[in-house]
């Protein structure tokens, strides 16, 4: 049970270790190979509070083995731990668990000693404790929630274009840093819509997710002017995220950008499914054509079905003046409001594509993203729709289909 337990899909926890000793530091890690934690840093001495802020700020452990070799600089440690990230369990190692030992760490807020020599089976029984306190801590108060996932309803409906450009729109937001990531490994365009030529990608991220700093991220990330990209990189059909790269590698992201989007392949992987359990808002794009409309009310069952259906909003794209189906009638269809419409503009998107940058914001569909980027901001449903012009009015609509043959 124990065991079953400890090894559950997606349940591993990120450490650190702080211990001047590196054979008990050594000693630990052996102990806990084979156990789902991932060892992210070691320093081999006692941080001072300010590192040890910018450390808990940066990696965000979810477990800190602190070793008592100094005690009392152990328990400085343990209360800056508790201090700035409330709630990370701290676990106690070292060579000696004499009463004054205990008494001390118990007092500074830390509950598990683990001594040397480690036996694996101690180790799994606290770590099992630590697991619930770690899954019970509050998550930092820095992190956003702004975080949103962009779904196509089939492929080719146009939906890394409209995470390019409501990505690009969010960006020229005051004091809203963006970052925009192409989780689409097999077919992710985001890199060739925006020109960009850096050897890495999401896939790179996704490797090093448990050991991500400033300093590596800085090395990874392109920027596209006000707007951060990781584009999907080189085709790799055998390459896998585990869901703790994923929770590790969006926490990471939410701790250093107002808002994170991410275009998604439409496949429903199993990474893509836990990011859209990350998610604020998931974008289910689609057209008004049947067959993608078809896909986008399968998607949604689906979607309800895993408990998402609350956090999903549909966006109609290439919407054209003469549609034959309305977006009245797509929100019928789908049972879902239709949160903003995009018009079609073939011309403004081949430009834009052509130089790997967005259409231009005083075009009519440059507005509708820059429209709908502050109703994202801002927590709306529904983008307000522009009311036609009135020449629009005198347009002759040819006969309309409806998608209910039975009704009059």
């Amino acid at each position: 049970m124990l065991g079953a337990l400890l090894h559950e899909e997606g349940a591993i926890l990120r450490s650190v270790i702080i211990s001047p000793s590196r054979s008990l530091s050594d000693g630990l890690q052996q102990a806990l190979t084979g156990l789902p934690i991932a060892v992210i840093r070691i320093l081999e001495y006692y941080p001072t509070e300010g590192e040890l802020a910018l450390l808990l700020r940066t990696l965000t452990p979810q477990i800190v083995f602190l070793s008592v070799e100094s005690l009392s600089e152990a328990v400085a440690v343990a209360r800056g731990v508790e201090s700035h990230a409330h709630g990370v369990p701290v676990v106690a190692v070292g060579e000696r668990s004499n009463q004054e030992v205990l008494l001390e760490m118990m007092r500074a807020g830390v509950r598990e000693f683990l001594q040397a020599p480690f036996e694996q089976a101690p180790a799994q029984e606290a770590l099992a404790r630590v697991r619930e306190a770690a899954e019970r801590a509050p998550r930092s108060a820095g992190m956003t929630d702004k975080v949103f996932s962009f779904l196509p309803s089939k492929p080719g409906v146009g939906t890394s274009t409209v995470a390019v450009h409501l990505s690009a729109a969010l960006a020229r937001t005051p004091d809203t840093s963006v970052l925009l990531m192409d989780f689409d490994l097999n077919s992710g365009l985001i890199g060739f819509m925006l020109k960009l030529e850096s050897p890495y990608s999401v896939t790179h991220a996704a490797e090093n997710a448990f050991q991500l700093d400033d300093q590596l991220w800085r090395q990874i990330v392109s920027s596209c002017g006000a707007l951060d990209v990781l584009p999907a990189g080189k085709i790799n059909p055998g390459f896998r995220i585990e869901p703790a790269q994923i929770r590790s590698l969006l926490d990471f992201a939410r701790r250093n950008y107002k808002a994170v989007c991410l275009d998604l392949s439409g496949n429903m992987e199993k990474y893509s499914v836990e990011i859209m359990r990350e998610s604020q808002v998931v974008f289910l794009v689609c057209t008004s054509e049947l067959p993608s409309l078809h896909l986008a009310r399968e998607k949604l069952n689906f979607l309800r079905s895993m408990d998402l259906g609350d956090i999903v909003q549909v966006v109609l794209n290439r919407v054209g003046k003469r549609e034959v189906v309305s977006a009245q009638e797509v929100e019928k269809l789908l049972g879902q409001p239709v949160f903003s419409a995009f018009p079609n503009d073939y011309k403004g998107i081949h430009e834009a594509l052509a130089t790997g940058k967005s259409v231009k914001w005083d075009a009519d569909l440059g507005r509708r993203f820059l429209s709908a980027a502050q109703a994202i901001l801002s927590g709306q449903t529904r983008v307000e729709r522009e009311k036609p012009r009135f020449v629009e009015y005198f347009s002759l609509v040819p006969a309309r289909y409806t998608l209910h043959p039975d009704s009059k």
